[in-house]
C-alpha cells in the first residue's frame, strides 16, 4: 500500500503534455465600415471699449475773432474721479461757463462770415460688441476590406 501511495504522489508531480491545434478561420472575406461624426461649435463675445483721456475744443470759421481776449480756449479743469472695473480715471475738460468760455464776434461787419465750435468731452467714447458663432461639421468614412 505504501508503494501505491508514492505511485500516487509521483503522477501527481509528473506533467502532462499539452498540445495546441491551429486555428481556421471560417470565413473567407470581410468589409469593416467605420464612420466617425464630429461637430464643434465655438461660441464667443467680443468687447471694445474706447476712452478719451482728454478734451478737444475746436472753434473754426472764418471773418470771426474773439472779443476782450487773447484767450481762444476755456479754461482745464479735472474732473471728479471715475471708477470703471476698480480702475480710477481723472480725467482733464474745460470750464465752458459764460464767465471762462471765451466770447467770439464778426471781424468785419456786413462781411460774410461762419463759426463753428465744438467740444468732446473726456470719457467712454466707443463700446463695440462682437458676438459670433462658428460652427465645424466634419465626417470621416473608412472601408476596411480583407480576404484569406
Amino acid at each position: 500500500m505504501h508503494k501505491i501511495y508514492k505511485l500516487l504522489l509521483l503522477i501527481s508531480f509528473t506533467g502532462t503534455s499539452v498540445s495546441a491545434v491551429p486555428v481556421v478561420p471560417t470565413f473567407s472575406t470581410g468589409t469593416l465600415n467605420s464612420r466617425q461624426e464630429t461637430k464643434t461649435v465655438v461660441s464667443e463675445t467680443i468687447t471694445s471699449v474706447d476712452y478719451r483721456s482728454g478734451y478737444e475744443y475746436v472753434v473754426s470759421g472764418h471773418n470771426i475773432e474773439p472779443i476782450n481776449t487773447n484767450t481762444i480756449s476755456p479754461k482745464a479743469v479735472l474732473n471728479a474721479p471715475q471708477t470703471v472695473d476698480d480702475i480710477t480715471f481723472t480725467w482733464t475738460s474745460v470750464d465752458v461757463t459764460p464767465a471762462n468760455k471765451p466770447d467770439w464776434g464778426i471781424k468785419t461787419a456786413g462781411n460774410a462770415f461762419s463759426f463753428t465750435e465744438t467740444l468732446s468731452n473726456p470719457g467712454l467714447s466707443n463700446v463695440t460688441t462682437i458676438n459670433r458663432t462658428t460652427t465645424t461639421e466634419s465626417i470621416v468614412e473608412s472601408v476596411s476590406v480583407f480576404t484569406q
